[in-house]
């Protein structure tokens, strides 16, 4: 979108549609106008890897609640027969929104359901919930984990809020799935220490949700990002990473949120040809 800078990308498959949620905010701000004027907004495709059109803003701060802020970092998923939105309003309030529809109406939260921020939900089976985060605890950024048993009851801080990386790992922007009967996240490695590349993708994997072990050393992503027509292109931040799993928990596509040398923030998408955990 010409006008916006487009960020923190989260897709759900209805039917035969591809519905994507990400924030938004003027372009004339710059990457620091999330601060102020993010919104969520949703876009359509019957493809998952695009293009996808613009549909309506879903969800802008509200003066007075938790959220007033900002409405930034959307992570959707179905919990029985409603769809769940989380997302963040300062740094560390993480809330959510709900609806009957993919298409609304949205009904939020008037409080926060999480003190932390980054959320990376997981509606099990059973319909409980477990979310996976990052809490900035005196400027370091580890890993927490909160469970709940459905969307809407109170969360529960697992292993006391101690950091869940390894060897000390700081983290934003997780995403997670289910499979190979484990947690699987995907993070930006903040300080390198897990791959060797500062914001680095680092991937990682739990069997019980709380002690999460290290997949490879080597970075699933970097700030450069290689075309199918064999041409690259190197950003100045490659963010916020989304991994899209089909029902038998394979990853098929790989979203980024990624700023350019030059020109306003935009999504980018990767086919991953149906990518299995061991």
């Amino acid at each position: 979108m010409d006008s916006f800078i487009l960020w923190c990308p989260s897709v759900i498959k209805v039917g035969d549609t591809y519905h994507m949620f990400a924030s938004r905010w003027p372009k004339q701000y710059g990457l620091e106008g999330w601060t102020k004027y993010s919104e969520i907004v949703r876009a359509t495709s019957k493809n998952l890897l695009g293009p996808y059109t613009f549909q309506e803003v879903i969800i802008q701060k509200r003066e007075g609640y938790w959220d007033n802020d900002r409405a930034h970092n959307p992570k959707i998923v179905k919990a029985g027969d409603k769809y769940v939105l989380y997302y963040i309003s300062s740094a560390n309030e993480t809330g959510y929104a709900t609806a009957p529809s993919i298409t609304g109406p949205w009904t939020r939260t008037d409080k926060i359901a999480m003190p932390f921020s980054n959320p990376a939900p997981l509606i099990r089976k059973d319909g409980s919930a477990y979310v996976f985060g990052r809490k900035s605890v005196n400027n370091i950024r580890i890993a927490q984990a909160y469970e709940a048993p459905a969307y809407n009851d109170n969360y529960t801080l697992l292993n006391n809020g101690d950091n869940l990386l390894p060897d000390s790992c700081q983290l934003e922007d997780p995403t997670i799935w289910w499979a190979n009967n484990q947690y699987n996240v995907i993070v930006s490695d903040f300080q390198g220490l897990a791959t060797g590349t500062k914001k680095g993708g680092a991937q990682y994997y739990s069997k019980d949700g709380i002690h999460y072990i290290l997949v490879s050393k080597e970075p699933v992503y970097t700030t450069t990002l290689t075309y199918d027509d064999n041409t690259s292109e190197k950003f100045r931040r490659r963010e916020r990473p989304f991994a899209y799993v089909n029902e038998k928990g394979e990853v098929e596509a790989f979203f980024t949120a990624c700023l350019p040398e030059n020109g306003p923030a935009r999504i980018e998408v990767q086919p991953v040809k149906n990518y299995s955990v061991k």
